[in-house]
């Protein structure tokens, strides 16, 4: 059966609803929420060790020491989409040979002072401290100059930062950030890695 509208019959269906500019249909509207994605810091088991170069020791125990910078930040980027890097390292290393006291050089980088920072203020980070060593002499898997070492960084977080750190402690035995085949990889793993997680997504 058809009507007549106005002379022209028409078939009895739905007609066509008109759309106000600027909606769209909710079911394509809806986000995809991003997954959280913590890529573990790359460490080694070095199994080859060489003893100090000349004047290797006495070079680490200076304000310039062996590296340049002193406080390194590694956060990876992430181009897949909805995927969200939810973990960061901030690396102090350079330690002179079996010291655990932070240098004055370190305390004086811009960098680091960003980061403290960023971590006193964000509310949203927790903290894991870690302390390394190279494999030479007593610095090797010396467990208690790594804590120390990580200990000595906590110290220099600001009151909120401390409250949110998980653990400090000292990098299992025989764990290492580079081989230590050269002095630059011996300077490396005289280290302090503070591992920041958003909204405490990494568990100890």
């Amino acid at each position: 059966m058809y009507f007549n509208l106005h002379g022209l019959e028409q078939p009895p269906m739905r007609m066509p609803q008109p759309v106000v500019p600027g909606t769209r249909d909710p079911m394509l509207t809806n986000p995809v929420m991003p997954k959280e994605w913590c890529p573990e810091l790359r460490k080694t088991e070095s199994h080859s060790c060489f003893i100090y170069a000349p004047q290797e020791i006495f070079i680490s125990r200076t304000s310039a020491g062996h590296l340049t910078p002193d406080v390194v930040l590694m956060q990876p980027a992430v181009a897949a989409p909805n995927i969200v890097v939810s973990c960061g390292y901030l690396i102090v290393r350079d330690f002179g040979v079996d010291w655990r006291h932070v240098k004055v050089s370190v305390r004086n980088e811009p960098l680091f002072n960003v980061w403290l920072n960023k971590f006193e203020i964000d509310k949203s980070l927790f903290f894991r401290i870690v302390g390394y060593s190279d494999c030479v002499g007593v610095e090797k898997s010396n467990f208690l100059l790594r804590r120390g070492r990580a200990r000595n960084v906590f110290k220099l977080l600001g009151v909120s930062a401390r409250s949110r750190v998980m653990a400090v402690t000292a990098a299992p035995s025989q764990k290492y950030l580079a081989d230590n085949s050269t002095i630059a990889a011996r300077a490396n793993n005289r280290a302090v890695v503070i591992e920041f997680f958003v909204n405490h997504s990494q568990t100890i």
